[in-house]
Formats: C-alpha cells, sequence, structure tokens
C-alpha cells in the first residue's frame, strides 16, 4: 500500500512540475507580449502585468504545494544534524505536530479571509480576488495534508527512511 501511494504521488508531483513549468512560461510570454506591445507597436497592453503577476503567483503556491520537496527549502539544522536517529524521530514529531496545529487552526480563518474577497475584483482584469487568492487555500490545505503525512510516518514503522540524511529524491525534476 504504500509503495502504491508513493507511486501516485510521484506520478502526480511529475504532472504538478510540468504544469508550473508551463505556467512559468506562460508568465515569459505575457511579459514578452507586454513588452512587444509597449516598446514595438506603442500600445500598451493594460492588463499584462496584472495577468503575469496573478499567474506567477498560482505557480508560486502550486509549486511549493505540490512540486517541492522539504529538502528542497532552507532550513537551521544545526541542532537536527547532532542527534541520533530517534532524537531526529522526536524533534520531527513534535515539529510536524506543532505546525500541523497551528497550520490547521489558521486554516479557517484563512479559508474565511479569502472567500470574503469575492467583494473586490483587479483592477485591468475585473477578476474576482477569491478567485485569484484561492491558490493560497489550496497551498495551505496541502501543507496541512503534507505535515499529517510526516507525522504519521514518523510515527509508523518507516520512520527511519524520513530522518535519514541525504535521501535521494523519489523522482527527477522536469529540468533533470
Amino acid at each position: 500500500m504504500r509503495e502504491k501511494l508513493t507511486a501516485i504521488a510521484t506520478r502526480f508531483r511529475i504532472v504538478a512540475e510540468w504544469v508550473t513549468t508551463a505556467m512559468f512560461l506562460v508568465v515569459f510570454l505575457i511579459y514578452l507580449a507586454g513588452i512587444t506591445a509597449r516598446y514595438v507597436f506603442s500600445a500598451p497592453i493594460a492588463w499584462s502585468d496584472e495577468l503575469a503577476m496573478i499567474v506567477f503567483l498560482w505557480c508560486m503556491f502550486l509549486t511549493d504545494a505540490f512540486v517541492n520537496r522539504e529538502s528542497d527549502h532552507v532550513g537551521f539544522d544545526i541542532l537536527w544534524e547532532r542527534l541520533p536517529p530517534g532524537g531526529k524521530r522526536v524533534v520531527g514529531l513534535l515539529q510536524t505536530g506543532l505546525f500541523g496545529i497551528l497550520f490547521a487552526v489558521a486554516f479557517p480563518t484563512i479559508v474565511d479571509y479569502v472567500m470574503f474577497l469575492w467583494r473586490e475584483q483587479t483592477s485591468a482584469l475585473e477578476w474576482r480576488l477569491d478567485l485569484v487568492y484561492i491558490c493560497f487555500i489550496i497551498y495551505f490545505a496541502m501543507v496541512i495534508v503534507r505535515l499529517a503525512a510526516k507525522f504519521v510516518t514518523l510515527l509508523g514503522s518507516h520512520w527511519r527512511e524520513e530522518v535519514e540524511d541525504d535521501v535521494p529524491p523519489a523522482a527527477p525534476n522536469v529540468i533533470g
């Protein structure tokens, strides 16, 4: 069962990498279109900067939610590196438990605020802000799921794999 879930997560992650990479390409193309319209045709596109920022915002949150591994983040691990595996397990349980609870407690407020934004619109495209920022809800929910999964793994029989140093990634990223 664990192997099947890992395989599904790896496939999903690869798809998410391609989607977020395409989104980054879209941001670049939007900027190119805006620059070309402004400086070549002397007809600035009012919506290009706004759309690029919205796509970039979605790309950033979706990448961190679905693509980035914990090892991809910068961490202060002086204490962590000096702990034996059992100590790493305890610290990992405390860390994921604490942050999981904090994120879970904050989640309803985050959802409430983003849903409150339906009243406001973007200036150029006139899109509802709740739809623009719903990516933050997705990100926040995925952080909670990932923390819960790590907590369960640390409680389970495969906890040593979670605290090992230099664990190779489950799959290479799109770039290689």
